[in-house]
């Protein structure tokens, strides 16, 4: 996966000029940087949610999976049934529930999860997903250590078949990671 000199405004402010980021195709690659550098912009453009302004997007695989800043639950459903929307079977969506601390809260409903409970329910759906690549927008957000540690165990376990672009603030997070890409701060058009 490959963004290739790419420019990106949002009306006067300026994401990225010239920016190239290429994501080996295997292991884990954390993007760091401040707040507002354009993070979350590069999976969105990785996962075909945004169009560069200049330059390209490439060799993005077909089946890309994707935890979003939001965790994007449905309130209704339980966190068995979040994670089996993605195709998921009943066994591998119970297992990653389990690897993620969540077992005996299958049958809870999102909006009765804490929002540490929330954010694994929406990276095991993400990994539940056969995908090609993952595209990982903060998934330790709201958890303590342990629950952290769960969860970057459990994209590593993927990470040997499919890449994973993983963005976060959290230096240790950072360094559990293959490679760490640090975002410069963005820029204003005069």
């Amino acid at each position: 996966m490959k963004l290739d000199r790419v420019d990106k405004s949002y009306g006067g402010r300026v994401v990225f000029s010239g920016f190239t980021l290429e994501v080996p195709s295997r292991g884990v690659t954390a993007l760091m940087g401040p707040s507002g550098c354009g993070k979350t912009t590069a999976l969105r453009l990785l996962a075909g949610l945004e169009e560069p302004d200049v330059g390209s997007v490439e060799d993005v695989p077909e089946r890309l999976s994707m935890v979003f800043e939001d965790d994007a639950l449905l309130p209704w459903a339980t966190a068995l049934a979040n994670v089996e929307l993605v195709g998921a079977g009943r066994d591998t969506s119970l297992r990653l529930l389990s690897e993620l601390g969540l077992a005996g809260r299958e049958r809870v409903h999102a909006s009765c999860l804490s929002g540490g409970e929330r954010r694994r329910v929406a990276v095991a759906r993400a990994l539940a997903y056969p995908a090609d690549a993952f595209l990982l927008d903060e998934p330790t957000q709201r958890l303590d250590d342990a629950a952290a540690h769960a969860v970057l165990a459990a994209v590593r376990a993927r990470a040997g078949r499919a890449p994973v672009l993983l963005v976060t603030h959290d230096a240790a997070v950072a360094g559990a990671c293959d490679r760490i890409v640090r975002m410069p701060r963005p820029r204003s058009r005069p």
